[in-house]
């Protein structure tokens, strides 16, 4: 059985590495302030490099520390000072490479990571990138992100859903910042490399295929976790119209965990927010009671459809899990009963969830949520 179990893997990993040779420069631990770093190869062959001049070579288990000095790079090997460098690149010249990295100041839990690794300094702190290539960091963000579903279907979904945002963003912080993306949800939740089997097989099952729009570009792949029944439009929450990001109708989460919220707020509380930030008549009685008895059947924009209330803005201000909620008044307090979780835009998880239990392929669904749109191969995009 332990055979059985390294043989798939192996040859998983073995996919996904050669499906279609895309790399991407990811800056980890982007909200960390790191001083010191060990790097560990696991497997493969490193060489390390400065510019273009050779350093040293590493193999397995062969750890190096890198610490500032003089404001420059110090590297020992193994108790040998290998010197002071502006820049460390560790070039991934194995077949199949992967490294520990741990965080020595501060001293955090190690990570394991594909490919190969950038070292820099930046503000007096290290600046630590990961070239990794798509197929691995896809595998990555969909175990960081929770992979939240032990079914293949539906992590085939998240692999395609997070092939395509990472293909169309691809430049997000080229300019300023040099590398494509960082770690955090700013961009993709990436932590390192993936270990789940099943996420491995369905990253390999759907190597290289994106998500395009009628003018055959890759889409902006947005999703939430619950839409309360009905999605966004993207000109509603971001000011961008697209030709797929159109609102849907979703019975299949309305029974899912994130469905439904409550939250109370003092009624003079209420009222004294919408009279200070957006200049509501709270002196007009038949105003206030329209402010205390707000509904939503079906998702609105504004609030009394007042064009200068964004329904978003309330949401953010008081941090509520959705802009999709009706009032009811209680007197001294109001009760705000929400719908879903999220912006709403775009793939409702929980309901793709559910779809999947239902029998539905991930293709179906991602035709249901995202309009007009077709599921090619990266190098069908390229040739096209």
């Amino acid at each position: 059985m332990y055979r059985l179990r390294y043989a798939f893997t192996f040859l998983s990993i073995f996919f996904i590495s050669h499906a279609f040779a895309v790399d991407f420069d990811v800056r980890i631990y982007t909200s960390t302030e790191l001083k010191s770093i060990r790097i560990t190869p696991l497997s493969g062959k490193y060489v390390i490099f400065n510019n273009d001049k050779k350093v040293a070579d590493l193999y397995k288990n062969n750890p190096v520390d890198i610490t500032i000095k003089d404001g420059k790079l110090s590297i020992i090997k193994q108790g040998e000072d290998l010197g002071l460098f502006t820049n460390l690149y560790f070039s991934a010249e194995g077949f199949l490479n992967t490294f520990i990295i741990k965080s020595i100041d501060p001293i955090l839990k190690e990570r394991v990571y594909d490919d190969g690794i950038k070292i820099s300094i930046e503000n007096g702190l290290l600046k630590v990138i990961n070239k990794v290539e798509l197929e691995h960091y896809v595998a990555g963000v969909v175990e960081s992100e929770g992979g939240i579903k032990k079914n293949l279907e539906f992590l085939k979904l998240q692999a395609i859903i997070s092939r395509t945002y990472a293909i169309s963003n691809m430049r997000k912080h080229v300019k300023g910042d040099g590398y494509n993306f960082c770690d955090n949800v700013h961009c993709q939740l990436y932590k390192g490399r993936c270990v789940n089997s099943m996420i491995m097989m369905a990253t390999s099952q759907t190597a290289g295929d994106i998500i395009i729009d009628k003018s055959n570009k890759p889409i902006s792949a947005a999703f939430h976790s619950n839409c309360g029944g009905e999605t966004a439009n993207s000109e509603d929450v971001w000011s961008i119209t697209t030709t797929y990001l159109k609102t849907v109708k979703d019975t299949f989460c309305l029974k899912q965990s994130q469905a439904k919220w409550e939250m109370k707020i003092a009624t003079k509380a209420w009222l004294d927010y919408l009279s200070s930030k957006f200049n509501f008549p709270v002196s007009d009685s038949d105003m206030v009671k329209k402010a205390k008895t707000f509904t939503q059947t079906s998702r609105k924009v504004n609030f009394d459809d007042n064009p200068n209330i964004p329904l978003k803005n309330i949401r953010t201000d008081w941090k509520m899990k959705s802009s999709f909620f009706s009032i009811e008044d209680h007197g001294d307090t109001l009760l705000f009963k929400g719908k879903g979780f999220g912006h709403g835009v775009g793939l409702c998880q929980e309901g793709a969830m559910r779809m999947v239990d239902l029998g539905w392929t991930f293709k179906e669904i991602i035709k249901f949520y995202y309009k007009g749109v077709s599921i090619i191969n990266i190098s069908e995009l390229k040739t096209q």
